[in-house]
């Protein structure tokens, strides 16, 4: 946080000093993307803690059944588990794609830096 603080503020004191506008133009909006990007993960890692939780909880279910020989029952919770997990692959997809969203948007925001 104190980079993107540190940036931010040396981006207004390059409006104040006389930088071209679309040099400040281009840091704002990669700040805005890194906070976005971070926002983003931070979602995903909830979600992602929420998914392991229902297909952990369908996991315990299908076994519990699979214990009392109720094979009905079971394969309803491994059809569930099997949904979850599914879902649980395309957060995982999700969260990798937004850290590397986020890692493009720092070296953007490096970049217009050090050209400026």
């Amino acid at each position: 946080m104190k980079y993107i603080a540190l940036i931010g503020s040396a981006a207004a004191a390059l409006m104040f000093v006389g930088a071209s506008s679309a040099s400040a133009d281009e840091i704002g909006r990669d700040i805005r993307d890194i906070r976005r990007d971070r926002a983003d993960i931070r979602h995903d890692v909830r979600t992602l803690r929420e998914e392991r939780a229902e297909r952990n909880y369908a996991l315990k279910r299908e076994f519990k059944a699979l214990v009392h020989g109720n094979f009905g029952a079971a394969e309803v919770w491994d059809a569930r588990r099997r949904h979850e997990q599914r879902e649980l692959n395309g957060v995982r997809r999700d969260l990798y794609r937004d850290r590397e969203n986020l890692a493009k948007d720092r070296a953007d925001l490096w970049r217009d830096v050090r050209d400026y």
